[in-house]
């Protein structure tokens, strides 16, 4: 969830601070005017606008598979990542200020279940630059209960009745209401996640993808063979071409590829089958002109190349 930095979301910050500002104000003022305490709303409020504002907002990087959602590592194995270390503290000041503020630890579960559901599913639907996970919405819950439990904690030392015992912060109607939400909101995440979203294991593709990837840099016989033909497609049937490949360099991985033919030249990259410079060159003289060949600065045959190269890649994976 936490994948944007501030440099990827440049306008996090002051984003962050407006509408806290905007939010917090208000609600600070309603419970003052009914004779209560603003200090747990006001702080509510910052730590939700807080979660919304990572979460949500626009992020310059692209989504690499948007309408899909990675099913996440097995078991805790998530919890070696940055990311879900700090998605795991993102919950916590939420859930601790709302059980002392609410004091309904089991409904405030399924507030969180039912918040962070729906923050990955707008991830995976909406043009955010984020990406869906299930470590997300584990993560999230798991600093949720962290959070409830020093909220839960917080009032066992401080609930003392005048006879001087202590009272549980859980009562019958909010575990008998607050389980009955939490399996609802699970039961209904279960459902439209599947529904709406395509589920898929990223680590195996990323496996899948490394593999395919050795292969291909060890196999400079079909390097050779896509370049020729794609050089073909794209300037037709000629003589006199010269081939430059080289190898990569300083631990890249990417081969560079040049054609200089009698038709024009060809620059791409392997095995990513990426086309980096086309440039052509008629040999029809015009009227008048007494140069035997004029560049082609052709915009309808750079985008048939590019939709040439997007095509053998598509068909390549």
């Amino acid at each position: 969830m936490i994948e944007a930095s501030v440099g990827a979301v440049p306008g996090l910050v002051p984003a962050f601070v407006i509408t806290a500002f905007l939010l917090a104000v208000p609600v600070g003022l309603i419970s003052t005017l009914r004779g209560r305490s603003a200090v747990l709303p006001v702080l509510l409020t910052t730590a939700l606008v807080g979660i919304l504002t990572v979460t949500l907002m626009p992020s310059s990087l692209e989504s690499e598979a948007p309408g899909t959602c990675d099913q996440g590592l097995p078991g805790a194995s998530f919890l070696a990542s940055e990311s879900a270390q700090l998605n795991v503290l993102l919950f916590v000041p939420l859930c601790f200020v709302a059980v002392l503020l609410f004091r309904c630890p089991v409904l405030v579960l399924a507030g969180t279940v039912i918040l962070t559901s729906g923050i990955e599913l707008a991830q995976g639907q909406l043009p955010l630059g984020r990406a869906c996970s299930y470590d997300d919405i584990k993560a999230n819950a798991l600093g949720g209960i962290i959070g409830l439990t020093l909220g839960c904690l917080c009032l066992c030392l401080c609930l003392f009745p005048r006879d001087g015992r202590r009272r549980s912060p859980f009562t019958r109607r909010d575990t008998l209401w607050g389980l009955g939400a939490v399996v609802a909101s699970a039961c209904a995440a279960a459902t439209v996640f599947p529904a709406t979203l395509t589920i898929e294991d990223f680590e195996a593709t990323i496996y899948r993808s490394r593999a395919q990837l050795g292969a291909e840099l060890g196999n400079p016989e079909a390097m050779r063979e896509w370049f020729a033909g794609t050089v073909t497609e794209l300037l037709g049937e000629q003589t006199n071409t010269e081939m430059e490949v080289r190898k990569p360099r300083n631990g890249q991985q990417r081969w560079f590829l040049r054609a200089e033919t009698d038709r024009g030249i060809v620059v791409a990259t392997w095995p990513d089958r990426r086309l980096v410079e086309l440039s052509a060159v008629s040999h029809q003289r015009e009227a008048g002109d007494p140069s035997p060949s004029l560049p082609l600065l052709d915009a309808e045959l750079r985008k048939s190349a590019e939709r040439f190269a997007t095509a053998i890649t598509t068909t390549a994976s």
